[in-house]
């Protein structure tokens, strides 16, 4: 059971592994190379840890409420 439940229209595994890479950019391009390569595997940690390199970016700009 959640302690707070994630948003009704997405899960907490939807918002851990969400990626969204900016075009042309080398860096999410490795990190989403890493990212499909642990999903393959069935590595979540890996795939957690892809994923947020992708959402760190220093490029990527928070999503507007």
């Amino acid at each position: 059971m959640w302690a707070i439940p994630p948003a009704s229209s997405s899960s907490l595994d939807a918002w851990l592994y969400e990626a969204k890479p900016v075009p042309g950019c080398g860096g999410c391009t490795d990190a989403m190379t890493r990212l499909e390569a642990a999903m393959k595997a069935g590595n979540a940690t890996a795939r957690f840890n892809a994923s947020a390199d992708v959402r760190s970016h220093p490029d990527h700009k928070p999503d507007a409420p």
